[in-house]
């Protein structure tokens, strides 16, 4: 739980650009409204944060792998399936919240870039590329540290919560999950969605 709540306030220092909205008149805020985050352009890696963290991707993701996970326990009903969809809730922010935070600290860009090239092995390449490397703030590539060091933290940040599982487990599924994300970027390109 230290982890998440560490990971969480990190990315959102990193995050840069957050402006609050503040009372008209100075003195007492009892009865106002609480202070509110503006998300704009100024802000956009804030915006790309809150998307990735709550979007609707995220949101088919965590209740998609809770679901898969459903599968190999039918006898556990409801109460089982709510606890795997919570438990990838809570890999989720971990994972958002360490590649977003790093990637600030880094200046590292967050977003898929889509390529512009035609062919399936230069779509395919262009998309293998984006899953493992990402952006400088100069336009350089290198290995994106912060997308495969989120990915681990989310696997590891279950542990605290599911003792049935164990680090080879982890390591196991961070890595195949790696793998199917690079799958769907294959499948982003040669299909055009999502760009």
């Amino acid at each position: 739980m230290r982890c998440c709540m560490v990971a969480t306030a990190l990315a959102a220092a990193v995050a840069g650009g957050v402006s609050a909205q503040t009372p008209s008149a100075p003195g007492a805020t009892i009865g106002r409204a609480p202070l509110s985050i503006r998300v704009n352009p100024e802000n956009a890696r804030l915006n790309n944060y809150l998307h990735d963290l709550a979007g609707p991707g995220a949101f088919v993701g965590v209740i998609g792998s809770g679901l898969l996970d459903q599968f190999g326990h039918k006898n556990d009903g409801a109460e089982g399936l709510a606890g795997r969809i919570g438990s990838h809730a809570g890999q989720a922010v971990v994972q958002t919240s360490v590649r977003h935070g790093l990637a600030g600290l880094m200046h590292r860009s967050t977003d898929y870039h889509p390529c512009e090239c035609h062919g399936f092995g230069r779509k395919v390449e262009h998309a293998l590329l984006e899953t493992f490397t990402d952006r400088g703030a100069d336009g350089s590539r290198a290995l994106s540290v912060p997308r495969i060091a989120g990915a681990y933290a989310g696997g590891f940040a279950r542990l605290a919560w599911e003792r049935d599982r164990n680090a080879a487990d982890v390591a196991l599924g961070t890595t195949v999950s790696l793998g199917f994300s690079a799958l769907f970027n294959i499948a982003r390109e040669l299909t055009g969605v999502g760009r």
